[in-house]
């Protein structure tokens, strides 16, 4: 089921689609019970916006080149894998509203079902890369995706610390920007473009990956009850979120608070209300910056209708408050 944020785009939605039948067929387990629930995952496939994005660059020259379908739906694949990974580590019961898988088949199925799933990713690459320059701004991209998962779950040097905003930005550079700007590259490389626009795509790829993971954090705090994300889960998983380093540098003294906030529903109420007030307003700043940058990488290309679509999607996205 595609998400209704493609529904305004009927040229896109019917390639999304595509690109999901592709991986389901492509990403079957002989496991009943993994089998089962990845296919589910699958099928609830989230927003899908970095194959969205990918086609939204395509759009410029030309969208249905049939190796784009093949390219999103490696893209899928990949970013599906991580969150698996990722569920393991934090050990998440729901994503996109379905059960997760090691609940039911435990963490070292799960991480074999992750790891399959890259299999699935490299199978679908090796179809759609046009070159193996290609195959390896991939593998790049992948190498930044994994330092920037390390950089977040590696133990702080010292008890009760707090990564700098430096820190923080080398993280989500790797962990989040770097699919949305491969994502964007490859939009532009299958469709046709120029050396010049294929980079101004993956600037703006990471730009707005990284503007993306700043509003995730924001909303964590202020978002509204119809998040499928329950509020303050970063608190409680003492994941160090931009606004919470911002709050933390202007009242050291919080950080004993935020460590209670793990554990503790109405610490976490106190938390959230401290770094609402003198984080938040920081993070929001700096998420709108690395907006407008974003939003400034699109310059090489032409002012059309394409163009305008693109620019309206990424503010959107950045302004939506679940």
């Amino acid at each position: 089921m595609i998400h209704r944020l493609w529904s305004r785009y009927p040229d896109i939605a019917p390639h999304l689609e595509a690109a999901q039948r592709l991986l389901a067929a492509r990403a079957h387990l002989r496991v009943p019970a993994v089998e089962t629930i990845v296919q589910t995952q699958i099928a609830a496939g989230g927003k899908m916006l970095r194959s969205g994005l990918m086609f939204m660059l395509a759009r410029f020259h030309d969208a249905d080149n049939p190796d784009l379908v093949t390219a999103a739906a490696a893209i899928e694949a990949l970013h599906l894998a991580t969150l698996i990974h990722d569920d393991v580590l934090d050990g998440a019961a729901t994503r996109r509203g379905q059960a997760t898988l090691q609940p039911t088949v435990g963490a070292r199925n799960a991480i074999y079902a992750g790891d399959l799933l890259f299999s699935v990713y490299f199978e679908l690459l090796a179809q759609a890369a046009p070159n193996v320059r290609t195959v390896g701004v991939n593998a790049r991209s992948m190498h930044r995706i994994f330092l920037g998962e390390l950089d977040q779950n590696a133990q702080p040097p010292e008890p009760l610390s707090m990564p700098t905003v430096h820190r923080y930005l080398r993280q989500i550079s790797g962990k989040t920007a770097a699919l949305f700007a491969l994502a964007c590259y490859e939009g532009a490389l299958l469709s046709g473009a120029t050396r010049a626009e294929q980079q101004a795509a993956k600037r703006y790829g990471r730009l707005l990956g990284m503007a993306f993971q700043m509003t995730d954090d924001l909303l964590d705090l202020t978002g509204d009850d119809r998040l499928q994300k329950p509020k303050r889960e970063d608190l409680q998983n003492g994941v160090a979120t931009l606004p919470a380093i911002y709050a933390l540098q202007a009242d050291p003294s919080l950080l004993p608070l935020l460590v209670q906030a793990q554990t503790d529903v109405q610490v976490q109420a106190q938390a959230a209300a401290r770094i609402i007030e003198s984080g938040v307003p920081q993070a929001a700043e700096l998420a709108a910056r690395y907006t407008q940058k974003a939003l400034a990488a699109l310059a090489i290309f032409p002012d059309t209708a394409v163009k305008r679509d693109l620019l309206a999607l990424t503010q959107a996205l950045l302004a939506r408050q679940q």
